[in-house]
Parts: structure tokens; sequence; C-alpha cells
């Protein structure tokens, strides 16, 4: 299966389904992340556009950009066509987007434009990050055995391990937080949580799909 998992700056896909990325990309399945600004406002572009294709190295995944600007990604034809174009190349299995409910416009411009782009995709999945609001999963995946390549990849993104904008708290020990929370949830010590837009079980069982 081949997975497109899209995030509107550096470092929210990271959090939201790093764990389960990497647990996919060990069992074989063909990664390809779209980013669709360079996260200038929350930091240097050009670091964050390096510190995003170190992750893709280590995921050994295909990284798209959509070349929007942070802060301003709007909900227009041209968003859902660039979305669309990707899903075009990629031709993904499922799809991981930012879910709808968020404080911040672009994760919800993003992912809004996204649920538009996938009206024929039938395996669609919304991540948290930490400004996702309204949020209860009820699709988990155990990352157990993925929990350190997970903080390893958001640990890439030097530049905003410490901009959680909330004293003495790093991205590492927020995502880890909301590790273990989701993994109670899902009686294991460790998991991410998600909400499905669609989700085909048929699907995984034909092809014979364990997560």
């Amino acid at each position: 299966m081949k997975i497109l998992v899209i995030g509107a700056h550096p470092d929210d896909l990271e959090y939201g389904c790093g764990g389960t990325i990497a647990k996919l990309k060990k069992q074989g399945f063909e990664i390809s992340l779209l980013i669709m600004t360079r996260g200038q406002i929350g930091g240097n572009s050009k670091t964050r556009k390096k510190e995003q294709e170190s992750v893709a190295k280590l995921l050994d995944a295909k990284l798209f950009w959509g070349n929007f600007t942070d802060t301003r990604v709007p909900i227009t034809k041209e968003v859902v066509n660039k979305i669309e174009s990707i899903i075009k190349i990629v031709n993904p299995g499922l799809i991981f987007v930012h879910h709808p409910e968020d404080t911040h416009q672009d994760h919800r411009n993003t992912s809004q434009a996204t649920i538009t782009a996938t009206r024929y995709i039938r395996n669609v999945l919304f991540y948290e990050v930490p400004t996702t609001v309204n949020f209860q999963p009820t699709v988990f995946v155990d990352i157990g055995n993925s929990i350190q390549s997970k903080i390893r990849i958001l640990e890439a993104h030097k530049s905003q391990v410490h901009a959680t904008r909330i004293a003495e708290l790093s991205i590492l020990e927020s995502a880890k937080a909301c590790a273990i929370f989701r993994g109670f949830q899902n009686r294991v010590k460790y998991a991410e949580g998600f909400v499905p837009l669609r989700l085909a079980l048929d699907y995984y069982l034909e092809k014979n799909v364990q997560i």
C-alpha cells in the first residue's frame, strides 16, 4: 500500500502520526509527504525546509511541497487542485491529514481542502496536533515499537523542539505525553489516535494488512 501524509507545516505530521508512519514504513509501505507551507512564520523557511528533508530521508519517503504561505493557506480551488495532483502522482490507499477542528487556520483549511480532494479515496484518517480541538479518536495504532522513531523524527525539527510557547515543555515531551494518553485509551502503553473520515475495513482484509 502507498501512504500519503498531508501537513500544513513542517513537524505537523510527525507529531500527529509519526509513530504510525514509522511503523508502516518498517512493514514495507511506501510513504509520501505533502507539506503545504515551509513554516516561515514559525521560523526560518530554509532551516525548516532542511529539517523536513531530513525527516524524509529518515523515513525514506517522497517529499512534496504545496508552496503556500504560512498562516495563509486558503480554501480555494488552487489548494484542492494541488492536493489532487499529488494524489494522482502517489495513488495512495490511505491518507492522513489534520483534523478539521483546530485553532490554527492553516490546519483547518488544509483539512477542509483535503476532504474535497479525497472525495473518491476510500481511506482517510484525521490526526491531532497540539492545536486540535474536539478530537475524539475511534481508531488507534499501537506505537510501542515505534515511539523512539517518532521522537527521532521530531528531533530532526531542531528549531521547533522548544517552540511550544509553554515554559519548560518541549515538543518531544508533549508528543510522548499524548502517546501515553492515547495508549491508555487503547489499553497499550503508547498509541496514536485517529478520527476516520472514511475507513474501509474490507480494503485491509483483502490485502491482509496489519497495522
